[in-house]
């Protein structure tokens, strides 16, 4: 039996269209109707009338840690890095319970219903992934890395598996896919989480390094991810054919280049890289950063949008998905309707979810209902009033 919903306004995800008023038509877990006008066999019992809301796909998180996600509340006196470095000491099974209560989280309170986790605490996404999979807790589709690959002593070696060398690069890949990662995540440059004691100009892994991943993920089905700062890192992976740079906060007009030949997108996560750096005594440096990195993202954005990158929206530890996609649509210029985009439609080609991220007969039903009108203001983001996953509500 088809149920629908109808709605003062929705959003497509595409980046252009709105409906005004929207009807979306649900069977199963499945989306049937998409249209502004009222099909003929609704009547008051199969449909639900939402007043005073803006109906969207569910949103995506393209990058994210979700174990971590309590370290982007500040602490006073403490860095990021202090704060991770406690909370990562941590047995598995108690991030295990960070993870799920915030998979909950973005289902009810923030209106996510895909999340990629890119690694940092084991298997723990892998197997919280089963569990969603199978019924034994709530929570959205979630892609997963395994453990990120770093060089010994590399950018956040601690949680993750070091490998030097092409074919213990190689090696490291195919463990990961073994544990059922979706996506292999590597680390091709340092980073702010222990800045300003690490660098994050420094490049990572080698070309010849990078290459040996990115075949053992390509031959075994698997994207490719990495976290780059530096422009030798993003250089270096772009070289060896990696699918997707995360960060991204020195790029040029070589790097564009490249990422244009290759296909590659460009997943930002402009708050979590700004959320790391303004925790506790760190926040002296963010003058410093802000001329030397986050001026520099900013810049490297906008040609990557003139060049027609696919520009993801991910938060990172230390970001809010609502505060992302804000921030990408002011860096970029862009409307409400063209901001939520990269955490929709934009997203889905990323994460290579057809089913996801546009409303559109035939894909997943995965929708979410926030408070106001997001086509004249995104505020209403932190406003979720509904969530839907593969068609059934999700209850608060």
């Amino acid at each position: 039996m088809t149920t629908y919903l109808s709605a003062p306004r929705a959003i497509i995800g595409d980046g252009k269209t709105v409906l005004t008023p929207a009807w979306i038509g649900i069977q199963g877990k499945l989306i049937t109707y998409v249209s502004v006008q009222k099909p003929a066999d609704a009547t008051d019992d199969n449909t639900t009338a939402l007043e005073g809301v803006t109906l969207t796909p569910g949103l995506m998180n393209i990058h994210d840690h979700i174990s971590r996600k309590s370290l982007r509340f500040s602490v006073n006196g403490q860095t990021f890095g202090e704060r991770a470095n406690k909370l990562m000491s941590r047995d598995l099974s108690y991030l295990m319970l960070h993870s799920y209560i915030n998979m909950k989280r973005y289902l009810l309170e923030e209106g996510i219903t895909y999340v990629r986790d890119q690694g940092l605490t084991g298997y723990t996404a892998i197997e919280l992934r089963g569990a969603i999979d199978e019924g034994l807790v709530d929570g959205p589709y979630l892609s997963a890395c395994g453990m990120s690959i770093c060089i010994t002593g590399g950018h956040c070696y601690r949680q993750s598996m070091e490998a030097d060398g092409p074919d213990n690069v190689r090696r490291a890949v195919r463990i990961q896919v073994s544990k059922g990662a979706d996506v292999i995540k590597l680390m091709g440059s340092g980073g702010l989480e222990h800045f300003p004691q690490e660098d994050p100009t420094v490049p990572q892994f080698t070309v010849e390094e990078l290459r040996a991943a990115v075949e053992a993920a390509h031959d075994a089905g698997r994207d490719t991810a990495i976290h780059a700062y530096s422009t030798e890192g993003i250089l270096r992976a772009l070289r060896a054919g990696v699918d997707h740079i995360e960060h991204g906060t020195m790029m040029t007009e070589e790097c564009i280049e490249l990422m244009v030949k290759n296909g590659s997108a460009l997943n930002p996560t402009m708050t979590g890289i700004r959320g790391a750096a303004a925790a506790g005594p760190n926040i002296k440096y963010w003058d410093m950063l802000k001329e030397r990195i986050f001026s520099r993202q900013e810049n490297g954005m906008r040609m990557a949008k003139k060049a027609g990158i696919l520009i993801g929206a991910g938060t990172d530890t230390a970001g809010t998905l609502a505060d992302e996609i804000a921030m990408i649509g002011d860096t970029l210029g862009e409307s409400p309707v063209e901001a939520l985009s990269h955490a929709l439609g934009v997203n889905a080609l990323i994460a290579r979810r057809p089913d996801m991220g546009v409303l559109e007969a035939g894909r997943l039903a995965n929708l979410a209902a926030f408070e106001g009108d997001l086509t004249q203001s995104l505020d209403g983001l932190s406003r979720v009033r509904h969530t839907w996953k593969d068609g059934s509500l999700c209850r608060r």
